[in-house]
């Protein structure tokens, strides 16, 4: 190799990272280990992120190279590209008198425009100069001046009678005062405060028409919504009239007459009302229902009931599923073919004695229906642990949580739950 040639390096681009450049990684500058090690900038930079590694190194001089970016991009782009901050490359490219790739268009204040600062507020003010209101109180603040509202200024006898006749928003926007000002001295001269005055608020004429009209009629007229209506008549305890058309009503007499005398929808269609409402009126009156067939049930139909399935009992007998199912819960009858086996005698006896899963075993019923019908009789299920005594209660707290779990055959968790629960501080050694 010839004297001063430069060593060619291998690249490794998308190599593996091995233990000795990892350990490197944020000690040098990214770009002296990417050319020491034949990779790139954004490898480096994204495996030492990665590793959630910081950079810390001095504050680096800036380049000619660096330099000649200011102004041509904005500053967040050249930072991003330089890898140093927004703060920094403002700084340097002020200091070097570089103008913005957007230069700012600052309009400087007159003295004609300052003297007007602090005179009305801040808003109205940017809104006449043409500025900004927050640039406007910056500017304020720089110069000592108070806002607006906070200048006192004297009432006068003419705008003292004026408080009281009307909001205090309204007298402050007359008198071009703030609402809070306005309340205050109000108060300070004991004057009570306009009633307030709804835009929408009832009127004589519209209270007239409660009663006379249905709801739904004096909500047309009125422009307002049928619930409106009626709550503010039954806020003046006026009594409704009633709506022949409406489903919602009460019945007549002669309505309730006709109840039975016809099919419950043909009834429900001649007076406007719901098939189920009928229905139920009906049921209430315990009236039979139209054209109903009724067959008395014969010995031999009950004979069978229990032994045969529902469905064959409908195919003998004519009758409907749902009677046959009415029939036998009446009697207390069980299904013959159901999953569900009633409970025997001897198999009562067990619970309460035996643990639930033991009397599962013994009798083929699930362990749920066990804790099901213990629970139905207020039986106890011996298997659980009992409750807390008085006396182990006393124990807790008088030594270690592991030594009062030893001496009342309880778990350690279940004896700290129970000092924690009785507010017993722990036991410490002295």
């Amino acid at each position: 190799m010839p004297t001063g040639a430069k060593k060619r390096i291998r690249r490794r681009w998308g190599a593996s990272w091995t233990v000795a450049e990892l350990n490197q990684l944020g000690k040098k500058p990214d770009s002296v280990l990417a050319r020491r090690w034949g990779r790139t900038i954004k490898e480096v930079v994204a495996e030492r992120e990665r590793q959630r590694i910081n950079l810390c190194l001095p504050p680096r001089r800036w380049t000619a190279r660096e330099i000649k970016l200011l102004g041509r991009f904005n500053d967040c782009e050249v930072a991003r590209r330089l890898r140093r901050t927004a703060d920094q490359v403002r700084k340097m490219r002020v200091r070097l008198g570089i103008p913005s790739i957007r230069p700012q268009h600052i309009k400087k204040w007159t003295r004609a425009e300052e003297k007007l600062l602090g005179t009305m507020p801040d808003r109205k003010l940017g809104q006449r100069l043409g500025r900004n209101a927050a640039a406007v109180r910056v500017h304020r603040l720089a110069l000592g001046l108070r806002k607006y509202h906070l200048i006192m200024r004297p009432w006068s006898l003419e705008e003292e009678k004026l408080l009281g006749t009307a909001g205090d928003s309204v007298i402050a926007a007359r008198l071009h005062r703030t609402r809070l000002s306005v309340s205050q001295h109000r108060r300070a001269l004991n004057l009570p405060p306009a009633p307030r005055v709804f835009p929408n608020a009832w009127t004589p004429k519209q209270d007239a028409l409660l009663g006379k009209f249905f709801d739904a009629e004096v909500a047309r007229r009125i422009g307002r919504t049928v619930l409106a209506v009626e709550q503010r008549r039954a806020k003046l305890r006026i009594p409704a009239l009633p709506n022949p058309n409406a489903k919602s009503r009460p019945y007549t007499r002669a309505e309730d007459k006709l109840l039975g005398t016809m099919p419950d929808a043909e009834l429900a269609r001649r007076l406007n009302r719901t098939m189920f409402a009928i229905q139920a009126r009906r049921i209430a009156f315990k009236i039979p229902k139209f054209a109903a067939q009724r067959r008395p049930w014969t010995p031999d139909a009950i004979a069978l009931l229990g032994k045969l399935p529902d469905e064959e009992i409908v195919r003998r007998f004519g009758r409907t599923l749902e009677s046959v199912k009415v029939r036998r819960g009446k009697l207390g009858i069980a299904k013959p073919d159901s999953k569900h086996r009633r409970w025997l005698p001897w198999e009562g006896k067990l619970l309460g004695k035996l643990p639930d899963t033991e009397v599962a075993r013994r009798t083929g019923h699930p362990v749920g229906s066990v804790s099901a019908r213990r629970n139905q009789f207020g039986l106890r299920d011996p298997s659980r642990r009992p409750f807390w005594t008085r006396e182990e209660d006393l124990l807790l707290g008088q030594g270690s949580d592991t030594v009062v779990a030893r001496r009342v055959h309880r778990s350690i968790s279940s004896v700290k739950y129970r000092r924690f629960k009785l507010k017993i501080p722990a036991w410490r050694r002295d």
